[in-house]
């Protein structure tokens, strides 16, 4: 997400765009707190866009606050990415793409991620 902040001096309009708010937090009771897809819509909570280390943080502060509740969860989520099972590398769908996107803000599949470790670029 674009951010444009306007700062004035006496003969000058600077702007900065910030465009590291990208990741939102997403909060909610699930009926299999192990998959996003399953959010209640009555409960799911939206917060952001933050930078990633404070969108972490609050998710992290989101599940404290809540850990008695099994089904409630926080997800850390890249703004503006469309959730689905289509890896960005090889353009195949898998399961484990949703997965590596909610855990590590990627969004590829198990294999391609394998072969980011082994070679990475």
């Amino acid at each position: 997400m674009r951010q444009i902040v306007k700062f004035y001096s006496s003969k000058y309009v600077i702007l900065f765009i910030m465009e590291n708010d990208d990741f939102i937090v997403v909060e909610g009771i699930h009926k299999n707190p192990n998959n996003f897809d399953t959010i209640d819509e009555s409960t799911k909570i939206i917060h952001g866009p933050f930078k990633k280390e404070h969108a972490e943080n609050l998710a992290k502060g989101l599940i404290q606050k809540n850990i008695d509740n099994f089904y409630h969860r926080a997800w850390v989520i890249r703004n503006g990415l469309e959730i689905n099972n289509i890896c960005e590398e090889c353009k195949k769908e898998d399961v484990s793409v949703k997965q590596n996107l909610i855990m590590h803000s990627y969004k590829i599949c198990n294999s391609c991620n394998l072969t980011r470790k082994i070679f990475p670029i």
